[in-house]
Order: structure tokens, then C-alpha cells, then sequence
């Protein structure tokens, strides 16, 4: 067996493993990342880096999820969406958005938790 045929049998190795049955998200996208430095033809790289995409979009929902729940932030207080947002370098509407998979862009911004501010001039600035 040359190095090639050992590289495909760890890479199909890896992909099973991380679609096994009770592993974790996170640790499905680690497996699967590990698999794409295992790949030498840039195909077969492209095809692993499109399912670790897939694959940490789907984490991070399900990370989001836990955050609401509170499950493992400190003292379980659930995160909102400021905090989701801020952690994922996002806004929460668009974090909001994102985790309810484009649904939520058909409902108003009152639904969405947008709360819209009026400005008012400062003292002495022209309107």
C-alpha cells in the first residue's frame, strides 16, 4: 500500500468518524478539518473545506442555541443576541437572522427584537 492509498483510508477514516453517530459539532468540524490537511488533490480539498463549512455553520447554531439556553454561560444566564452577535463579530439581527435560517428576514423588525432609535439633533446642531 503506497502513501496515497494510506492518506484516502485516514481522510475516509476522519469523515466517518465525524459523521458518527454522538459526536459533538465542534468536534465533527476539527475531524473533518484534519482530513483536509490529509488531502493532497485540490478536488477532494474542495469538497472537505464545502463540508467543514457546512459543518461549523451547523455548530455554531447549535453553539448558539446553548448560549440562549444559558448552558455553560457563567452562573447559566442565557446570552442574548448583543452577545451572540458580538461573540460572532455580527450584528445581532444579522446573528438572529442567521440562526433562524432566513425565516426570520420576513418579519418585522419589532419580531426580530430591532428596536428602531429616533435621533434627535443635539442642543445647537442644525437639522
Amino acid at each position: 500500500m503506497d502513501n496515497v492509498d494510506m492518506m484516502a483510508e485516514q481522510i475516509n477514516d476522519l469523515i466517518r468518524q465525524a459523521y458518527a453517530d454522538g459526536t459533538a459539532p465542534t468536534e465533527c468540524v476539527q475531524l473533518l478539518a484534519q482530513a483536509v490537511g490529509l488531502a493532497v488533490d485540490p478536488l477532494h480539498q474542495l469538497e472537505l473545506l464545502m463540508l467543514v463549512t457546512d459543518t461549523a455553520g451547523r455548530a455554531a447554531r447549535d453553539a448558539a442555541g446553548r448560549a440562549l439556553r444559558g448552558e455553560g454561560c457563567p452562573g447559566g444566564k442565557p446570552a442574548t443576541w448583543t452577545d451572540i452577535g458580538g461573540a460572532a463579530s455580527l450584528s445581532k439581527d444579522t446573528a438572529f437572522r442567521q440562526f433562524h435560517g432566513g425565516d426570520a428576514l420576513s418579519w418585522s423588525p419589532a419580531a426580530r427584537g430591532v428596536r428602531q432609535a429616533v435621533r434627535r439633533p443635539a442642543a445647537g446642531e442644525a437639522r
